[in-house]
């Protein structure tokens, strides 16, 4: 008797397919809050620009400020093997750029309805979420890399040592117990000065006898 099917087999397929289009989808769509953030401000400032040059930066100064926040938060894959912690250095770039873009998003839709101000706030909320969920996949998929490169894992947490080392042997120069070697520390055996006259002394009693 043959086993039935645990699941529908074309829901698996759809699964499948709804995994290969999730990259491309979530990329694409922190992208445009970008754009949209950035656009959104830039019609903002444009209002109150007094001359064409005010008119180029209020659309260029958003889009490089979206465009930064960008790079701070995925920065840290530059190089995937400086390994980060529950609350990278992209984490934080996120949280605070955030907050600064809803106080921003808040001004700017202050004068305009409640309904604009809450669709303004909650893409940036999007956009947050999407900023954590991809930057710890990325993490992930980064760990999983190096697990499945063994050579380079030992090679990598050898490294990581070397510099715990490293920076133990900082701490010991910095408090001046790290310039001299254990050897170096112990005193050297010092010979007591002989007495004046004693060697003369004791060449004339072998004299003597």
């Amino acid at each position: 008797m043959e086993n039935p099917n645990v699941m529908n087999e074309e829901f698996l397929h759809s699964v499948n397919r709804l995994r290969r289009v999730l990259p491309r989808l979530s990329f694409g769509l922190l992208i445009a809050t970008y754009v949209i953030s950035a656009l959104i401000m830039g019609i903002f400032h444009a209002q109150t620009a007094e001359n064409t040059g005010m008119l180029i930066a209020a659309f260029l100064v958003p889009i490089a400020i979206q465009a930064g926040r960008g790079t701070l938060v995925f920065f840290c894959q530059l190089n995937p093997e400086r390994l980060q912690g529950r609350i990278s250095v992209g984490f934080l770039a996120a949280t605070v750029l955030l907050a600064l873009s809803l106080l921003e998003g808040w001004l700017v839709m202050q004068p305009y309805d409640l309904a604009w101000g809450v669709s303004v706030s909650t893409l940036m909320l999007i956009g947050w979420v999407l900023e954590i969920m991809i930057l710890k996949e990325t993490m992930f998929a980064t760990e999983i890399a190096l697990y499945r490169n063994q050579d380079q894992w030992e090679e990598l947490k050898n490294f990581y040592r070397a510099k715990a080392d490293m920076e133990t042997f900082k701490k010991t120069l910095s408090s001046g117990n790290g310039l001299l070697s254990e050897s170096d520390k112990t005193e050297p055996n010092k010979t007591e000065p002989e007495e004046p006259g004693k060697e003369i002394a004791l060449s004339l009693n072998g004299r003597g006898h």
